[in-house]
């Protein structure tokens, strides 16, 4: 199977009989979560200007355990022009594994189209959200307090396929662990994914990642 790696796989992860029926576990949130109505007020607070005009990221990668000459395992980049949308969704300025915005504004967080409805493709809330998990299916996802200001964003057992934009672009199907940080001005801190019960010793059988970020003046 490693020796016949495509740029795009869709990959569906089959998960053993003790996922199955230890799936309530891995569901079960971590306490303390807030509400929509919370999430809302803090995002009021966000920075509506850009601060930073650069940025620097660094990450790793593991996708059940494929050579480094087939996917890449980490990523190291600094001082790269930081590409602001203040008002809308942008995929170019996007997080490098999963294309989670990379500034929330209250302006840019939820956008309303024709009749009141939600504009999907813009709304940096929506987009948000439909990168961890299904909007339209069972799982459902919780938002946290940081305690430096911001929002942590979670999911726990989300079955879903998680589009993984780079560095190679792969739609893995399975049951996923993610955490996401948003800081007191609304500027990404870090993203994490991992396939449930991914760890270092385990690395044949599993995929996961994560990559931190940073702001310059």
């Amino acid at each position: 199977m490693k020796n016949k790696f495509f740029k795009k796989i869709s990959i569906f992860f089959a998960l053993g009989t003790m996922f199955l029926t230890g799936c309530s576990d891995f569901k079960t949130p971590k306490k303390g979560y807030i509400t929509k109505e919370e999430v809302d007020e803090i995002v009021s607070k966000f920075s509506s200007e850009s601060l930073y005009s650069k940025y620097s990221y660094s990450g790793n990668f593991n996708y059940f355990d494929y050579p480094e000459d087939k996917v890449p395992h980490s990523v190291s980049v600094t001082d790269s022009n930081l590409r602001e949308s203040l008002d809308t969704y942008n995929n170019n300025s996007s997080s490098y594994y999963l294309r989670l915005p990379l500034h929330i504004t209250p302006e840019n967080w939820r956008i309303y189209g024709i009749g009141d409805e939600i504009d999907i493709s813009k709304s940096c809330e929506y987009q948000l959200e439909s990168k961890v998990y299904r909007p339209a299916g069972q799982d459902k996802i919780y938002y946290y307090n940081r305690d430096e200001g911001g929002f942590i964003l979670r999911t726990f057992g989300v079955n879903k396929p998680l589009i993984i934009k780079r560095p190679s672009d792969v739609t893995c199907r399975a049951k996923w662990n993610i955490e996401i940080e948003y800081d007191k001005d609304g500027y990404l801190v870090s993203e994490k994914f991992a396939t449930v019960n991914s760890s270092e010793n385990n690395k044949d059988d599993c995929c996961y990642g994560q990559a931190t970020y940073t702001y310059i003046v």
